[in-house]
């Protein structure tokens, strides 16, 4: 296990995401039909949806740099 502080990386298809500590939660309310898409598409991904949802935050963030 790295230090304290030190993100660790994962392999995920091929690539590495950046996993670092989390200090913060998000709690939203969102339509069903939405979750319910984000759930299909994160199982059709092989992973938890909640990453896959962090997955796409980060992203966003990393293109708008």
């Amino acid at each position: 296990m790295p230090p304290a502080g030190k993100p660790r990386r994962f392999p995920a298809g091929g690539s590495h995401i950046e996993i670092a500590r989390k200090e913060a939660a998000l709690h939203m309310r969102i339509p069903l039909g939405l979750l319910d898409a984000l759930k299909a598409r994160a199982a059709s991904k092989g992973i938890p949806y909640t990453r896959y949802v962090r997955m796409l935050i980060e992203a966003d963030i990393a293109r708008a740099g």
